[in-house]
C-alpha cells in the first residue's frame, strides 16, 4: 500500500468527488431510462414517455462517457491502484456496452438482452466504487457480505431478463436490485483500495 503523504499518492479532491458523484447520478439515469424503456416498450399509452426516456438516456450516456474520461485522465494520480483498475474496467465496459446493441441485430438477442442491463449494472458498482474511492475515509464492514449483496443485486437483474414483468414491478426489482448492489460495495468496499 502506498504511503499517502507520499508524493505519488494524493488526496482525491472535491473536483474528483463531484465528478465521480456525477458520472455515478449519469449511471442511475442510464440504467433507470433503459429499464422504463425495456418494461414500458409496446404500451401504446406510455410511447411518449418511451421516446422521453430513450432521449434521456442517450444524453445521459453520453455525457457519461466524457464524465469518466475525464476523470480516467485528470484523477489518474490520485487514485489508488486497485481504484485505477476499476476505472480502467468502468471505461472499457462502457465502450463495450456502447457497441454491444450496434453489433447484434436485435434485442431480443440473448447477448442483448442479458448483457445490457447486467453491464449497466456492473457499471453503477464501479461507479459507486469511484465515488466511495473518492470521499474522504470510509471503512469496511464486511467484504463476505458485501459480495453476497452484490451477486445478489447481479441475480435479481437477470431474473428480471427472464420474468419481464410489467413496468411497475420491474421497475421496483431495478430500483431493489441497485439498492442492493451500492449496499454492496460500499461494504466491499476498503479504504486502500
Amino acid at each position: 500500500m502506498a504511503d499517502p503523504a507520499s508524493p505519488t499518492t494524493t488526496t482525491p479532491g472535491a473536483g474528483l468527488r463531484a465528478a465521480g458523484w456525477l458520472a455515478f447520478a449519469l449511471l442511475v439515469i442510464v440504467v433507470f431510462g433503459a429499464a422504463f424503456i425495456r418494461f414500458a416498450q409496446g404500451d401504446v399509452m406510455l410511447e411518449g414517455a418511451v421516446d422521453v426516456a430513450r432521449w434521456s438516456y442517450r444524453v445521459a450516456a453520453i455525457v457519461f462517457v466524457l464524465v469518466i474520461a475525464g476523470v480516467a485522465v485528470l484523477g489518474w494520480d490520485v487514485l489508488r491502484p486497485a481504484s485505477r483498475l476499476v476505472l480502467g474496467t468502468q471505461v472499457a465496459l462502457a465502450i463495450a456496452l456502447t457497441f454491444l446493441g450496434r453489433l447484434t441485430p436485435s434485442s431480443d438477442h440473448p447477448l442483448v438482452a442479458f448483457g445490457n442491463p447486467l453491464g449497466g449494472l456492473a457499471l453503477v458498482g464501479l461507479g459507486w466504487w469511484l465515488v466511495l474511492a473518492a470521499s474522504p475515509a470510509i471503512g469496511r464492514a464486511s467484504p463476505l457480505l458485501g459480495g453476497a449483496l452484490v451477486a445478489t443485486g447481479f441475480a435479481a437483474i437477470a431474473a428480471l431478463v427472464v420474468w419481464m414483468p410489467g413496468l411497475v414491478a420491474g421497475l421496483a426489482v431495478q430500483f431493489a436490485a441497485t439498492a442492493v448492489l451500492v449496499a454492496g460495495v460500499t461494504l466491499a468496499y476498503r479504504r486502500g483500495d
